[in-house]
């Protein structure tokens, strides 16, 4: 089927086809990256951004060859999908990390027995987790990182242009890798708590041995919960001094995964933690 021939709502073939395109590539895109795809934002209030943000972009673009069928259109629509999905899911680590890095704090604690449903998304969630990933939230606006994450957007069709996309193995290994470092926000986040709980745990177990007539469950349970929550504010400034950097790490893992779907992609350095 030939495509060359149709003129929709006064675009051209080809203005149609990028169009459609980017439109594909965004949608992807917000309903993973953070914030635009939190469940808090009306579905239609993330479909208008979407639209708005892939009309504007489809007119920064050059003009785009019009394909030669519909199969040509399909491939290049599922290459956009693809690229919106990787793009979403590497955006999106640093706020899995963080969440997680809670849900340890909730175990060491002893609060993972006290989950609580979001009525946002009917999940079952952790309390510190959940938390976690509202204070993140407010971090990642204040800091302007949504902005940063617009531009990412929009500099994608640069670094990965329409309509086809280029999907080397390196791909798969950058992903790996960052997930690798999503597992080290865990660490530099738990830490604290979970050091000092260990020592506690430490400390009750000695208790057990000197006094064995005395029942540590009931002792540790309130010290545990105590030591925990202390810990838990003391390290809350660790987390604003640490988002700054995993915000540039963010980044800089998203322009290396697109620039392996890239045209002629060459491995970059990747940061390490």
């Amino acid at each position: 089927m030939n495509l060359h021939s149709f003129d929709v709502f006064g675009l051209s073939t080809g203005q149609f086809e990028a169009l459609l395109l980017v439109l594909v590539r965004v949608s992807a895109m917000l309903a993973l990256v953070p914030v635009f795809s939190q469940t808090q934002l009306p579905r239609l209030t993330r479909f208008g951004i979407g639209a708005i943000l892939a009309l504007v972009t489809a007119h920064t673009l050059p003009p785009m060859t019009p394909l030669a069928g519909l199969g040509d259109l399909v491939v290049a629509i599922l290459a956009q999908f693809f690229v919106g999905l990787v793009f979403g899911f590497v955006a999106f680590l640093l706020f899995t990390g963080i969440q997680f890095a809670g849900e340890v704090i909730d175990i060491q604690i002893g609060f993972a027995v006290v989950n609580i449903v979001n009525p946002l998304t009917s999940q079952s969630v952790t309390v510190i987790g959940e938390f976690q990933l509202a204070l993140a939230t407010l971090l990642y606006l204040a800091a302007d990182a949504h902005h940063v994450l617009i531009q990412g957007i929009v500099g994608s069709f640069t670094l990965v242009p329409l309509p086809y996309v280029g999907a080397p193995e390196l791909v798969a290994g950058d992903v790996v890798r960052f997930f690798s470092q999503a597992l080290f926000i865990v660490f530099q986040i738990a830490a604290p708590v979970a050091v000092a709980l260990f020592l506690v745990n430490v400390m009750l177990g000695l208790m057990a041995r000197v006094a064995p007539q005395m029942n540590v469950f009931i002792v540790g349970f309130p010290i545990q919960i105590g030591v925990g929550l202390i810990m838990l504010i003391v390290s809350l400034p660790l987390v604003g001094s640490v988002f700054p950097s995993l915000v540039d790490t963010s980044a800089h893992q998203l322009d290396t995964v697109l620039r392996a779907m890239g045209p002629q992609a060459t491995p970059l350095p990747s940061p390490t933690p």
